[in-house]
């Protein structure tokens, strides 16, 4: 997050500080802005003083000023209870720069780490701020380790409640004009709800009912609508019934003879499972191509349910009790609810209906037209993906709109994929079962190429559109490509508890792209810790498709190089091994040719579909070389001319490695009697540790008669996005800039004399950073003597 910048300010250099008067000019919202910072930071310093100065690490929400995420050793004593910590985010809402509203528990888990989870939700004059919604974990001992979620800092204490001025009943009733047809008593498959909110419309604040429509007539379905609470109009709707016809997989029934679990009562045996660690029941009806929820037991009465009228709800019931046990014995998850309830399936639904879909109380198939989809049922992977969207409902309840919606559809294509490979049926594809049954090799989507089914696969094609709920069926491809490379690394194990722990402990009903990579970091560390291979997976699959940037690896050997103006310098008829460390990771290199001639380089030992490309300094394409199916790639190019050139290796469609090593080398035209060479020396500085505030100063390093000089920190870390380091060169220039915390690395500059400068805030203060060897390029080795660096201020 960028500080809030402050109009008018001068900067004056004294005695190695920044002093920071302010012009009359600044506003009074500018004055608020930064007072608010002032009291935020001071929440945090508290935080890190009361724990022996451990870090507090925040990811700010940027459009409200506030943290999204938050983690350390955050309270001073033990939490045990839900007062507690309602007393604990009370203590501490300058954090959140709450103006007004007090904080409600909504419920509280405890999961296999002995970590405890207080979601809780901001109120204003006792209603609900939808949306507002915050996590509090507590680990074993009862200390805060993290606050997660979204919360409203900037709403009035009006007395809301006085423009409430309909009733519930007669909200439902707003409600009900908005659907396409009028609703009867017998339309219903659950009696409509009505729960008051604080809602912004047009960036308005209005008390709105949200009421929620379950139907079954004309056509099931589940519609979400807002009713504004003062005069009745219809504020938004949305259309809750998460298909899977966009998702849904299979040909249709095997033919395979499974064992089903059933009962018998008075000589007729039905698809009832009891078998289960449940209270409730697994059962599956039949629609008899009605309309009517749950419809009519499926019985027999040999107990072999062999006819071709059985097939939907015999797949229906048996890959039901297949992914009870997939989230039971792996998540002790009891039934989607975790509390044992009831699964419900209904077959048969209307005639040659093309979808299957959650209604938030029970699971709908139906037939297919026999063209487009087979029946619905017939594939595990759809009965997965529709009862994690009952998994979704009551733990995250991402609501089904934009980026959280479309989270909500990648969850479930997520666990589908898992739930298939758990029972030996692994693949990418969703929907290749019933999907279009007479086209073999077909499917609705694919985790692995989104783009084989009109979905984008990174952030640069992200499609923005008010249809089909914002996008959600289309838009989750992002974060499914995203799971494809985490699974891939660390395998699907791993990234099911990974992806688990994140949708039941983290996420909330407003998540985004963005919270998503976050609780999936920090589910991560939670169990494999922040330093795991597992951590530095998620972190690389979702940079792999422009979500926040990879963790960086110690194996990667010249970062940063990810840009021309960091291109690590290379030498002619030398072998330079380093990694493509995730799949948005790209690597640079740079040279000078003295003359016309032939440029050769190669790329060797390749673990997967790398590519090589050869520019002049101007950043024109000169050469490349694309081969799919080989371990290697050569470029040849005759030069007219002298002059600076950058090689570029890349992993095509996100191939990446950070175990295998590629080889790169270079030949080009150079001064035929002398050839220019880096060296390198011992040499040591620092900053103080940590650095202080209102700080501006540095070091620089001189070789008199090198053609480029370079340093090498050892170690560096800064608060990201508010101090920093610049590079300059010889005439001041800054050539780069870095700030937060990095890996090792090597910075290099043209001429003789390399600077740091060194410039911080007034606020929060970190390490700084420890330099430890310096390098220059010459066509000899200059004066051997103990390297200096001269600290500057």
């Amino acid at each position: 997050m960028k500080k809030p910048l402050v109009i008018g300010m001068v900067l004056t250099l004294v005695s190695g500080s920044l002093s920071i008067p302010l012009s009359p000019e600044v506003s009074a919202a500018k004055n608020e802005q930064t007072d608010k910072k002032l009291e935020q930071m001071k929440v945090i310093e508290k935080m890190e003083n009361s724990n022996n100065k451990k870090h507090v690490k925040v990811k700010w929400d940027k459009k409200r000023g506030v943290p999204e995420f938050i983690t350390g050793d955050l309270s001073e004593s033990s939490i045990d209870s839900e007062k507690e910590v309602l007393s604990f985010l009370e203590e501490n809402r300058d954090l959140f720069s709450l103006q007004n509203g007090t904080f409600n528990i909504l419920h509280v888990t405890t999961d296999e780490l002995g970590m405890s989870h207080y979601k809780v939700e901001l109120q204003v004059d006792g209603i609900p701020v939808y949306g507002s919604e915050l996590i509090v974990h507590t680990d074993k001992n009862g200390t805060v380790t993290s606050m997660n979620g979204q919360v409203e800092p900037k709403l009035e204490n009006k007395k809301w409640k006085k423009r409430v001025k309909l009733s519930s009943h007669e909200a439902i009733q707003k409600a009900e004009s908005a659907l396409s047809f009028a609703p009867t008593s017998n339309s219903y498959s659950a009696e409509p709800s009505a729960k008051l909110f604080l809602y912004q419309d047009k960036k308005k604040w209005q008390p709105v009912y949200l009421i929620d429509l379950q139907y079954i007539q004309p056509e099931a379905g589940r519609t979400q609508v807002f009713v504004n609470a003062g005069n009745g109009k219809i504020v938004e709707t949305i259309d809750m019934t998460q298909e899977a016809a966009t998702t849904g997989t299979g040909k249709g029934s095997s033919g395979e003879t499974v064992t089903l679990q059933t009962y018998q009562s008075n000589g007729t045996y039905y698809l009832y499972d009891t078998s289960k660690p449940m209270d409730g029941i697994i059962r599956t009806y039949t629609a008899n191509q009605g309309s009517s929820l749950p419809g009519n037991y499926v019985t027999d009465a040999d107990n072999n349910f062999q006819s071709s009228n059985q097939a939907a709800a015999v797949d229906a019931h048996y890959f039901a009790g297949l992914t009870y046990d997939y989230y039971y014995d792996t998540h002790g998850r009891n039934s989607y609810d975790n509390n044992g309830s009831d699964l419900i399936s209904t077959v048969h639904y209307g005639s040659n209906f093309n979808n299957a879909f959650w209604n938030g109380s029970q699971m709908v198939y139906g037939d297919g037209d026999g063209s487009t989809f087979s029946p619905l049922s017939g594939s595990l992977d759809v009965v997965a993906h529709e009862l994690t969207h009952a998994v979704t409902d009551t733990t995250a309840n991402l609501v089904y709109q934009d980026q959280p919606g479309a989270l909500n559809e990648s969850m479930s294509d997520v666990f589908a994929v898992i739930v298939e490979a758990e029972n030996g049926d692994f693949d990418w594809q969703l929907g290749e079962d019933i999907y279009t049954p007479g086209t073999p090799g077909d499917a609705l989507r694919s985790l692995e190429n989104p783009e084989l089914y009109d979905q984008p696969s990174h952030m640069d094609d992200y499609y923005n559109t008010s249809a089909d709920n914002g996008g959600v069926h289309t838009n989750s491809g992002i974060p499914n490509k995203a799971f494809y490379y985490i699974a891939n690394d660390i395998g699907l194990d791993k990234s099911g508890d990974i992806y688990y722990r994140a949708l039941t402990s983290y996420l909330t009903s407003q998540s985004d792209f963005e919270d998503a990579r976050n609780a999936l970091l920090q589910s991560a560390e939670d169990l494999y810790g922040a330093n795991s291979t597992e951590y530095q997976a998620v972190s690389d699959g979702y940079a792999a498709v422009g979500i926040g940037s990879n963790s960086g690896t110690s194996n990667d050997t010249f970062e940063p190089n990810d840009t021309t103006n960091n291109a690590h310098a290379i030498e002619s008829g030398e072998n330079y091994n380093s990694y493509i460390s995730s799949g948005s990771d790209v690597d640079y290199y740079t040279f000078t040719s003295s003359e016309t001639g032939t440029i050769q380089a190669s790329l060797k030992n390749l673990p997967g579909d790398y590519d090589l490309y050869l520019y002049d300094s101007s950043g024109t394409l000169l050469a490349q070389s694309e081969n799919g199916n080989t371990n290697s790639e050569s470029i040849s190019y005759s030069s007219t001319a002298g002059g600076t050139f950058f090689l570029k290796v890349v992993g095509y469609n996100g191939a990446s490695s950070t175990s295998v090593a590629y080889q790169l080398s270079a030949t080009y035209p150079t001064n035929s009697q002398t050839t220019a060479q880096w060296y390198y020396e011992s040499a040591s500085a620092e900053t103080a540790h940590p650095y202080a505030n209102n700080y501006q100063g540095g070091h620089t390093y001189t070789k008199v008669g090198a053609q480029k000089v370079a340093l090498h920190f050892s170690r560096f870390e800064t608060e990201a996005g508010y101090d920093y380091v610049e590079i300059k060169d010889k005439n001041g220039n800054v050539t780069a800039t870095y700030d937060g915390a990095k890996s090792a690395f090597w910075v290099i500059v043209d001429g003789d004399t390399i600077s740091t400068n060194l410039v911080t805030d007034s606020i929060i203060t970190k390490y700084g950073y420890s330099i430890d060897q310096v390098g220059y390029f010459s066509d000899q080795q200059l004066a051997k003597k103990k390297s200096n660096i001269e600290s500057i201020k």
